[in-house]
């Protein structure tokens, strides 16, 4: 992924996320199936082809940042240089050591991800850590969402995140009184940011340069024939009466990636909310797993799962872990194959029950073990029908 993203950026020009991860091929990533939540970064904004995906990757990691702020930091402290390095941080968006080893936990040159490179060599990654700092940024802000600080002059919420974000928290308190740099940086992202919106109206609006985002974090679209092309290996056999097919199932587990709470410890009720039920109807994803060795349905050992299958494995707790596959990869790399999972990085983020969008690899990196990996099963569950579900 890393050598693609690479050479990609090199020789793409400007065009929408999909665009750019069907000229990437294998080394495109299931953001390839986000639309956005407004506003949207303008198709004309000066932003290159691969930075359009390293932006989708701060926003999947902390939704409440409209893309065309991002795209200003971005550009303001990186020029879209992953391997930019300066007196504030290092990466896209300037993060510090210490930031950098607070969020991913461990250091620049970690290959926490297992692909024997260093993980700062990864833009998905460096944009990743950018966007969790910048959510607890927020969080440590203690602004509530649209409150202006008062003063001689009012800065709005992404005013806020960005002075904070380029001179410190305690800076903020001392606004208007601040240093020329922090005047031209705050100037300069909030000019790019307003430049650089979209004038298309979207349904949903998380932001914008002088307006506050909702308290809840909003949802992405995917589209659904993306999602079903991601299926790179193999199939999975969905049972008759299930509410939806496995492009559904893939595009209603990225939709519920950025949320914060509601899903700790139900592990198992999230793999089979994807796929339209209210619950899994086992007691635990053990006893799903067991059901489904049982009835044929599993495949132990395999870790080549395919495209909306369910992944388990054995845990220090009787319960166990599943997850849900919305990235297969035909070489079964687990540094390739993506999964959306529950509480995975709520050490890192401090979220409780969030839900995320990790590699196989990431997710055996602290959170399951390897060798607790029991294989892969159909999307078989037993509960009752989602309200709404056909």
């Amino acid at each position: 992924m890393k050598a693609g993203l690479a050479a990609a950026a090199a020789t793409a020009l400007a065009a929408p996320v999909v665009a750019v991860l069907a000229v990437l091929g294998a080394a495109g990533t299931a953001l390839a199936c986000f639309t956005a939540p407004g506003p949207a970064l303008a198709a004309g904004a000066p932003v290159p082809a691969p930075a359009r995906v390293w932006i989708a990757a701060v926003q999947n990691a902390c939704p409440q940042l409209p893309q065309p702020w991002i795209a200003a930091v971005m550009a303001a402290d990186s020029g879209f240089d992953p391997a930019h390095a300066g007196p504030r941080g290092r990466g896209l968006i300037a993060v510090t050591d210490a930031d950098w080893v607070a969020v991913h936990g461990a250091g620049w040159n970690a290959d926490l991800d297992g692909d024997g490179l260093p993980d700062d060599s990864d833009p998905l990654t460096v944009a990743d850590v950018a966007g969790q700092m910048l959510c607890q940024l927020l969080d440590d802000l203690d602004q509530p969402l649209g409150t202006p600080l008062s003063g001689a002059r009012r800065l709005s919420w992404l005013d806020t995140l960005a002075l904070a974000h380029h001179s410190g928290p305690g800076v903020v308190a001392t606004y208007p009184r601040i240093d020329d740099s922090a005047k031209t940086y705050l100037e300069g992202v909030h000019a790019d940011a307003v430049a650089w919106t979209s004038t298309t109206p979207t349904a949903t609006a998380a932001g914008s340069a002088t307006g506050a985002p909702s308290q809840v974090a909003p949802s992405a679209l995917v589209d659904a024939a993306c999602a079903s092309s991601l299926a790179d290996t193999g199939t999975v056999v969905v049972p008759p009466g299930t509410p939806t097919d496995v492009a559904g199932a893939v595009a209603a587990a990225l939709n519920l990636v950025g949320a914060r709470s509601g899903w700790y410890n139900r592990c198992d009720r999230l793999a089979c909310r994807a796929y339209g039920y209210a619950n899994s109807g086992y007691e635990s994803a053990s006893v799903h797993w067991t059901r489904m060795l049982a009835t044929g349905h599993a495949r132990p050992g395999d870790r080549c799962p395919p495209l909306g299958a369910f992944v388990y494995w054995a845990t220090g707790s009787p319960a166990g872990h599943v997850a849900l596959v919305v990235q297969a990869d035909p070489g079964c790399d687990p540094a390739r194959i993506k999964v959306v999972t529950n509480d995975a990085l709520d050490h890192a983020t401090g979220f409780t029950g969030g839900v995320y969008l990790v590699t196989l690899a990431q997710i055996e990196t602290g959170f399951m073990s390897r060798s607790g990996y029991r294989g892969w099963s159909d999307p078989v569950c037993a509960g009752a029908l989602q309200v709404g579900a056909a």
